[in-house]
């Protein structure tokens, strides 16, 4: 049965689920589209995906430990374009655990349904750290967009969530892409951000063709780009 769901502990910030892109950390604003060598209201990884295609597979290594203070940590892939999309995973620091996040458009995740998997992924539980989660993104299935999470909770569960956001309605898109950030609500309390985590993207794959990322931005962060995946570290 279709849920509407808020995650517990999703919305500690609003910066990836603002109404406004630019407030989204990973999306080119104005002040810093001419040089990406910085990412608003956050640090950390971007890399894109050079691909117009409709479906992304892969998989995400979640750190064993992470250590993050004055801000919140963000592994997430997504699509620009006409629309732009975040889709990954927000860390709780209440549980522990790497619970799942969407965004497309001006849709955000007070609006996410569950078409499974919410009682294992939500509220108090999420992927357990140092596991591998597999993330399929759908841009437009039957007008939604459609997120299937497959991984292990911190409860020793296997299985998946399916998350979707109905009549996104997206047309195309000009290229993906794969991050790794620490937001925060105002580029004021970015100074005082403090960041020791790593994660990679492998094996990814947009309508089954494999994909070389393309390192944009290293802001306190070190990308490495091997074939088809990326691993990335945000250090502060």
């Amino acid at each position: 049965m279709m849920k509407k769901g808020l995650l517990a502990g999703v919305l500690t910030t609003a910066v990836l689920f603002g109404a406004c892109t630019a407030d989204i950390p990973g999306v080119i604003s104005p002040k810093t589209a001419e040089a990406a060598s910085q990412l608003s209201k956050g640090i950390g990884g971007r890399a894109y995906l050079n691909s117009t295609g409709s479906v992304l597979v892969t998989k995400i290594q979640l750190p064993s430990s992470i250590q993050v203070s004055n801000g919140t940590a963000y592994i997430y892939s997504g699509f620009t374009g006409g629309t732009e999309a975040d889709i990954g995973l927000q860390y709780s620091d209440t549980y522990h655990v790497w619970k799942p996040i969407m965004k497309v458009g001006s849709k955000g995740q007070g609006q996410v349904r569950y078409l499974e998997g919410e009682s294992q992924f939500t509220y108090t539980k999420g992927f357990r750290p140092g596991s591998t989660v597999q993330l399929t993104i759908y841009k437009n299935l039957n007008g939604n967009t459609r997120a299937t999470y497959w991984g292990t909770n911190n409860d020793g569960y296997t299985g998946r969530i399916i998350s979707e956001l109905a009549q996104t309605n997206v047309g195309s898109v000009s290229k993906w892409k794969a991050l790794a950030t620490v937001a925060v609500t105002s580029e004021d309390q970015r100074p005082y951000i403090k960041s020791n985590f790593s994660t990679a993207f492998t094996n990814i794959t947009i309508d089954n063709k494999a994909v070389t990322p393309v390192i944009d931005t290293q802001d306190f962060a070190k990308l490495t780009v091997s074939g088809s995946s990326v691993s990335m570290s945000v250090v502060k």
